[in-house]
């Protein structure tokens, strides 16, 4: 009798991506019209409260399944708080973060996400939404794998970590790598999640 294969060790994160990948894709093809609005509608609210902190917000442009908050760093901008979103220059190993603005041209960047032009003075954010592909209680987090969150992070401890993703995006405890800063919080579709 052939023995199975051993499952994938807990901190296997090329694995995990896959699967949390895969749960993503599956929750944002499960939910019809009416569900998705009130779903993006729910973390929309949830956000609600940090427009009353002063200073600037970064957010991102979704991408493969991940929470819009385009629509929220809308009305950011028009409450006039500044708003600013990643750049990755060609080649590079790191991420900027440039003005956006609603009349902002966008422009396919790394792996095709859209991106502002960062032709101006780079921001620096006093507060970050972050897309996730995963994250625990714990405010641990698994991003795309490029590190490029991670850099930032070390870069500019001071500015506040918000993860933002769906709830089936949760996982059991992430063993952190040395380098991984924690999220102050998590926002879902279900909840605010403060480790």
């Amino acid at each position: 009798m052939a023995v199975p294969p051993p499952l994938p060790e807990p901190n296997d994160k090329a694995d995990l991506r896959r699967r949390l990948r895969a749960a993503r894709r599956a929750f944002v093809a499960g939910l019809d019209a009416t569900e998705r609005a009130e779903a993006l509608a729910a973390v929309h609210d949830r956000l609600a409260p940090l427009l009353a902190r002063p200073g600037s917000i970064a957010g991102y442009v979704a991408h493969r399944g991940e929470v819009d908050i385009l629509p929220f760093l809308l009305g950011a901008f028009h409450l006039g708080r500044m708003v600013a979103l990643p750049h990755v220059a060609e080649g590079s190993p790191t991420m900027s973060f440039a003005a956006w603005h609603p009349d902002a041209t966008l422009t396919p960047g790394l792996a095709g996400i859209l991106q502002p032009d960062a032709t101006g003075e780079a921001l620096v954010p006093d507060m970050l939404l972050v897309p996730l592909v995963g994250f625990d209680r714990a405010g641990n987090r698994i991003g795309q794998g490029g590190g490029f969150y991670d850099r930032w992070f070390e870069a500019h401890p001071q500015a506040m970590r918000i993860g933002i993703a769906w709830s089936v995006q949760e996982t059991s405890p992430i063993a952190p790598d040395p380098w991984d800063m924690p999220l102050h919080a998590i926002v879902t579709e279900k909840e605010w999640i403060a480790p």
